[in-house]
């Protein structure tokens, strides 16, 4: 049995914590006992394969991120006695998971790509920062996996090692859990007359929801049978509304924070849409492809997902209809393939 090791911040809300909840319950656990270091107690998820063992280690003062990782290291007590096969950074962030990982006595070190980093570098002025201050872990580790070409191909840009393995592995949709989900009761209130359009994520610069709110805001003046709710919460939040206000849009667009069960609303859309500036994969299109809905997305975003894109979202949002004929999609032959790969690369 292989002894791997994983190294994340915590396991509250988020796309990365999600991704490793899919990741770890579809471990085949004959095979691999799973040691999960934390440095948050806090725990969004009840759902989590009971065969992990979950270590909490002490979080580093926050001043730590603004020193290079190299002298970091040299001064890094690791108190972590146990050996691994495997030890996985799946953060890829946090100056704490990366300094655990690349500390710890273990045969082969991955770390995970969960976004584009050559536009986040020129897109976030704080990320480009932080980047400069722990970049130089890199080349502590063996594997590199993204989760779309479109991550690991912006990566190996600016991060290419000789000898060292890039892969593509995208993260696991757990399907049955959206579905559930899905049919739960909700209490939001539908106008299902007009065209329901549902867009998911967190309220910030890289989302682009700004851009979607402009395009509404000219879509509004050639129809008005339609109707956009945007789930999640972030810094933008408030300028987001604030600019929904400026443009006279209320009586198209609603926000409806960050919900506990976001696929129960989900399942009474029509059409699912999102003008992100980058992405890392852009699991939300998936999940929204699992229940059914019609997808409007940019075509930059075909490199972070198998889904066609358009060249115009304006104009398509012009031409929509109402989904009359939602099928769900449990996604097996995308799962499979992704359970085939993290078992490759765990035997490896």
């Amino acid at each position: 049995m292989k002894k791997i090791a994983i190294f994340q911040t915590d396991l509250t809300v988020g796309g990365i914590q999600k991704s490793l909840i899919n990741l770890l319950n579809n471990i085949d656990y004959r095979k691999y006992k799973i040691d999960l270091y934390l440095t948050n107690k806090t725990n969004y998820y009840n759902n989590l394969n009971k065969s992990v063992n979950i270590i909490y280690l002490n979080k580093l003062p926050y001043f730590t991120r603004f020193i290079n990782f190299k002298i970091l290291k040299k001064f890094y007590k690791n108190k972590i006695n146990e050996s691994y096969d495997i030890a996985i950074d799946f953060n890829s962030y946090s100056m704490d998971t990366a300094l655990a990982c690349c500390s710890v006595n273990a045969l082969k070190r991955i770390i995970w790509v969960h976004n584009d980093i050559e536009v986040k570098l020129k897109e976030e002025k704080k990320y480009k920062i932080l980047y400069h201050f722990f970049k130089g872990k890199y080349k502590y580790f063996d594997i590199f996996v993204g989760v779309s070409k479109g991550a690991i191909d912006s990566f190996k840009k600016l991060n290419e090692f000789a000898k060292k393995d890039y892969l593509v592995i995208p993260n696991f949709i757990d399907t049955k859990e959206i579905v559930d989900k899905s049919k739960e009761v909700c209490n939001i209130k539908i106008d299902n007359k007009k065209i329901n359009i549902v867009s998911t994520g967190r309220i910030c610069y890289q989302k682009g929801f700004d851009i979607l709110i402009n395009y509404i805001s000219k879509l509004s003046t050639v129809r008005n049978d339609f109707h956009l709710y945007i789930i999640g919460d972030g810094e933008k939040l408030d300028s987001y509304k604030q600019l929904v206000n400026n443009l006279n849009l209320k009586e198209y667009v609603s926000f409806l924070g960050k919900l506990k069960n976001p696929y129960s609303v989900m399942n009474l859309m029509d059409i699912f849409v999102l003008t992100s500036r980058y992405e890392g994969q852009g699991m939300v299109f998936l999940e929204a492809k699992c229940l059914g809905l019609d997808i409007i997305m940019p075509k930059h975003l075909e490199k972070y997902v198998d889904i066609k894109g358009t060249d115009d979202v304006l104009e398509t949002l012009k031409q929509i209809k109402k989904n009359n004929d939602k099928k769900i999609n449990m996604l097996q032959d995308y799962n499979n393939d992704i359970i085939k790969k993290i078992d490759d690369l765990l035997n490896g």
